[in-house]
């Protein structure tokens, strides 16, 4: 048995599996030990600010994607949204009525009747009545987004890792912007593991890696290749392997992982 002076991994002698029929003889494999951890771990904030009104979830739930996490109290987006909205209707008449005054200024001026500061007066207003239009357009754009992002939800199938928020609580994004919820992967965690430069040989982003944990087996593919530098000792890697979740598979648990041997 020949042994790697580390103590992440190690290098076992002893066949895994045939990868075809009629190979003529055992393939070799680097056995690492790693550990599993939350996949795609996720921190959630608001970017904008207001009351909570509602968290319906605890740490430890599971959801599935598009799932309401936090809700902050919508009346004051939804009046502001509406005050905008309502002078659309309004501008946008004013605007047309001066398009149309516009129209006959020039009408007037082709047939040598108006005066140019005539037609350049009912140009500026009508690109002033437009330009008020869309910029209350824009506004009203604006709180609709607001309005929406006063709503956390889960971007998708979801394990809750913590809720750090509570009913009535001010947040305030503008100052030091809060998690109020973190997140992670419901159905995969991340395998890894710290491995020399000999041992990840050519493996490369999306190639499989078999992770074991027990006696139970499940193929999993490269997420992560990571360089991780001590000072002057050598270089190693931290490899990510992301994998579905087994019964019982927990992040922090210990598992090794079978990596093909060029």
């Amino acid at each position: 048995m020949k042994h790697i002076d580390s103590g992440w991994a190690r290098r076992l002698t002893v066949p895994v599996a045939l990868l075809a029929i009629g190979l003529g003889g055992p393939v070799w494999a680097v056995e690492v030990e790693g550990q599993l951890n939350f996949a795609d771990r996720v921190a959630l904030s608001t970017p904008v600010a207001g009351v909570v009104e509602s968290v319906p979830v605890r740490a430890g739930e599971r959801v599935e994607a598009g799932a309401l996490l936090l809700a902050l109290d919508a009346t004051p987006f939804d009046q502001r949204h509406r005050m905008a909205a309502a002078q659309i209707e309004g501008l946008s008449l004013a605007a047309d009525e001066a398009a149309l005054d516009a129209e006959r200024v020039q009408a007037l001026y082709d047939r040598t009747v108006g005066s140019d500061s005539e037609r350049a007066l009912a140009v500026i207003a009508r690109e002033q009545a437009e330009g008020e239009r869309d910029r209350v357009r824009a506004q009203a754009a604006l709180r609709a987004w607001e309005r929406d992002q006063a709503r956390l939800e889960a971007p998708f199938d979801a394990q809750i890792l913590s809720v750090d928020a509570a009913v009535g609580e001010v947040v305030s994004p503008q100052l030091t912007p809060p998690t109020l919820i973190e997140i992670a992967r419901a159905d995969q965690l991340l395998a890894t593991a710290r491995v020399s430069a000999d041992q990840l040989g050519s493996l490369a982003l999306g190639d499989e890696v078999t992770v074991v944990r027990g006696d139970e087996r499940r193929t999993g593919s490269v997420d992560a290749i990571r360089v991780r530098s001590d000072g002057d000792g050598p270089v190693q890697y931290e490899l990510g392997v992301r994998v579905e979740r087994g019964d019982g598979w927990r992040a922090g648990q210990s598992v090794t992982l079978e990596l093909p041997d060029d």
